[in-house]
């Protein structure tokens, strides 16, 4: 017995995602087969069934409805799992033989704006860095928000400051590259166990490229009106991350207008034990904010001043001709 039409068509498309769980559109529903279904059962304690599939042996599926999988993805993306969103690109009524699909989107734990994977008052921060012996670039965004930074690290001895900046970001994805950054990525986990830290291919970081897309994605004729002509670092951190965004989100992200070049050094650096000791975003009792120092300044109506005043807490300026401004 061979693979059914629809069972090829699925693994045609799994195979060039192998380190997602691919929720492949049937229907009303998402499906999940074989060891993606073992793990999602699991994790989201679904009911296990089974599929006829052209083999011996039923294929073991689980499924989510299509108009409520938002939740769903967004609890397997909490527990540290990437997902692809496989659609019916055409229409079942028109299509001759298996219906057309394609994954639409790649959901991670950077690039994911689901709200319930998220406090709305939270910055959702994606980052990228790349990592030389003396300097270092990293740049960060928050794809609900269009917010583009980046930074040049100098000096940067044991990585102990770019650490420190990573810490203050609190991004929820690191991007990098093995080869540049084993050494720092191993150190910042212990520092901040619940970043999800994501190894890409060393073809997101090749300068060329990274020029190339950050040319086009702010509509510029070269880097100088971006200020990062003489930061190749800088500029490969921005760049692997657009690479990155194109790859996951199957296209450009419009949200993304203006690249802000931040001064490495210009705010006070508070890891996480100061923060915690100090009771600034939340209580050392049971870890809620009700309590805390946000908790009392915290008056804003909107998601976008609750991220600014978070921000200001975490990220205090230490130079007064910024702060006098």
């Amino acid at each position: 017995m061979g693979l059914s039409p629809m069972m090829k068509q699925y693994f045609d498309i799994k195979e060039q995602y192998k380190d997602c769980l691919l929720m492949y559109r049937l229907g009303d529903f998402y499906e999940l087969f074989f060891d993606d279904a073992l793990i999602t059962s699991r994790e989201l304690e679904l009911t296990l069934t089974g599929r006829n599939c052209g083999l011996e042996e039923r294929a073991p599926m689980c499924g989510v409805p299509f108009h409520a999988a938002n939740s769903y993805i967004a609890k397997l993306v909490a527990k540290g799992f990437k997902v692809a969103i496989c659609e019916q690109i055409e229409d079942p009524k028109e299509a001759k033989g298996i219906v057309k699909r394609e994954v639409i989107r790649i959901i991670t734990p950077g690039t994911i704006d689901i709200d319930e994977s998220t406090n709305a008052k939270d910055n959702l921060y994606l980052a990228s860095v790349y990592i030389t012996k003396k300097t270092s670039g990293i740049a960060y965004t928050d794809i609900t928000t269009g917010e583009f930074t980046a930074l040049e690290v100098r000096d940067n001895h044991d990585n102990e400051l770019l650490i420190s900046e990573l810490v203050r970001i609190s991004p929820k994805e690191i991007i990098y590259f093995d080869e540049t950054s084993s050494d720092f990525i191993e150190t910042y986990s212990k520092t901040s166990p619940g970043t999800y830290i994501n190894t890409i291919d060393e073809s997101y970081f090749k300068y060329s490229s990274c020029e190339d897309i950050l040319l086009s994605q702010f509509e510029v004729t070269s880097l100088i009106p971006l200020d990062i002509q003489d930061k190749r670092e800088v500029t490969i951190a921005s760049g692997s991350l657009l690479l990155y965004l194109m790859e996951t989100e199957k296209h450009a992200s419009p949200q993304i207008k203006h690249l802000m070049l931040k001064e490495s050094g210009l705010n006070m650096i508070l890891d996480r034990s100061t923060m915690r000791n100090l009771e600034l975003l939340e209580t050392q009792y049971n870890q809620s904010q009700k309590g805390s120092l946000l908790d009392v300044l915290d008056k804003t109506h909107t998601a976008m001043g609750g991220r600014l005043i978070r921000r200001f807490i975490k990220e205090p300026l230490k130079d007064s001709d910024a702060i006098n401004k």
